[in-house]
């Protein structure tokens, strides 16, 4: 059976074709997007959502916290968004700011919650990413002319402006945790949700910074126990926070925090945001405006037939069915390449695998389709020398986007 090219089953992004290819189209940055100067992609909720798959832990993340929040679903006052670098938590941060800004009214949110779920007006929310925090010089924040030094002292600032910030405006000056008090003055009764991103990383600069007795990373650490507790004692607030993987740059902090928390037994919740097999569908989601799911099919139904057929040494396990679930899933892209760029490659530290998938996807696509006359016309008279070196340009066959062996 002849498979139809990719440049016919496959309609890749106008950005895509374009050469929008800038690292910062493809770097999610959650500070950027509070602040109003994220790239559109990120910046515009119905753009973000429409570039977005919807795995299974993005769906889950907004049941549990904007259920919670609505009262329309119990869930966890705590979530821990647990992964590795790159794996998609920046991504489900930014959504879950978004829902809290703009409530239901975001074109096509219901792929992802059931609407009812959502509030219907947008609610109070802090979301900082802890590496932008400035222990020693603070963020200043133009638009008051107020610079916050702490993590309590951004939170507040996010939430309620000058009015909640003044409330403890001591504690931040002192590098001092404030207590549940404070907090409950600040959020007020109303739907909150905080988001706090790289703990860890912001915990090992902090550990720099003496107070008193102790350093701010003590004191980081004490706050985070009186936001816990606050957030397990009432209905009206939901804490998210990320932790990387134990093996991460910042390890060691993490594994302080994990152990700090565990042994309090607090009432939390751990999530993914995405699996390896959902990476395929987030990665395509980004690339690819429309893919021929048939397209998608035969090509695997066809390949799993050479694959038995052949009488190479090939790897294991690639003449099973399961095999060729992985092939349908991963089209346009062979299942082996996401298997190098997310188990291989990404066992360098401080990898972004999606990111990095997607930054390289992006540059093979546009020059495959401003190339395509190479391919798009492949016929049997085509030299063993001519597809030599459409071979060697990873041009690969046109039934997939590369192809590194049969």
């Amino acid at each position: 059976m002849m498979l139809p090219s990719v440049f016919k089953t496959c309609i890749p992004r106008e950005e895509i074709l374009a050469g929008d290819i800038s690292p910062d189209l493809f770097a999610a940055k959650l500070r950027l997007v509070v602040a109003g100067l994220a790239p559109q992609v990120y910046q515009d909720p119905t753009t973000f959502f429409t570039n977005t798959f919807a795995t299974d832990g993005l769906k889950t993340l907004i049941l549990e916290v904007f259920g919670r929040l609505v009262g329309a679903a119990v869930g966890s006052p705590i979530i821990r968004l647990e992964t590795s670098f790159g794996g998609g938590k920046t991504h489900d941060e930014i959504a879950l700011w978004h829902i809290a800004k703009n409530g239901r009214d975001i074109p096509g949110l219901d792929r992802f919650a059931d609407l009812n779920l959502i509030p219907d007006r947008p609610i109070q929310a802090a979301a900082i990413a802890c590496q932008d925090l400035d222990p020693v010089n603070g963020v200043y924040h133009e638009d008051t002319g107020i610079t916050t030094y702490t993590l309590w002292g951004e939170i507040a600032y996010q939430i309620g402006s000058m009015e909640a910030y003044s409330l403890l405006k001591g504690s931040d000056e002192k590098r001092v945790s404030p207590g549940t008090v404070v907090l409950e003055r600040i959020i007020r009764g109303q739907p909150t949700v905080i988001i706090l991103d790289e703990i860890a990383r912001y915990l090992r600069a902090a550990k720099a910074t003496l107070v008193g007795n102790s350093n701010l990373a003590e004191q980081v650490v004490a706050f985070l126990f009186s936001l816990m507790d606050l957030a397990a004692a009432c209905n009206n607030l939901v804490f998210v926070y990320t932790l990387a993987s134990s093996s991460d740059s910042f390890g060691e902090e993490t594994t302080e925090i994990r152990e700090a928390i565990s042994a309090s037994a607090r009432q939390e919740r751990i999530l993914k945001p995405s699996t390896d097999i959902e990476i395929y569908n987030i990665v395509k989601q980004r690339l690819f405006s429309s893919i021929d799911a048939s397209a998608a099919k035969n090509a695997a139904r066809e390949y799993l037939q050479t694959y038995k057929a052949s009488r190479i040494n090939l790897p294991d396990g690639c003449k099973d069915a399961r095999y060729a679930q992985s092939i349908e899933a991963s089209y346009p892209f062979h299942p082996e390449l996401f298997n190098l760029l997310t188990k291989k490659i990404a066992s360098i530290p401080n990898f972004q695998r999606t990111r990095g998938a997607l930054r390289l996807f992006a540059r093979v696509i546009r020059y495959l389709w401003n190339s395509s006359h190479l391919t798009a016309d492949s016929s049997p008279s085509t030299t063993n020398s001519q597809q030599s070196t459409v071979n060697s340009q990873l041009i690969g066959y046109p039934s997939f986007i590369p192809i590194t062996f049969l």
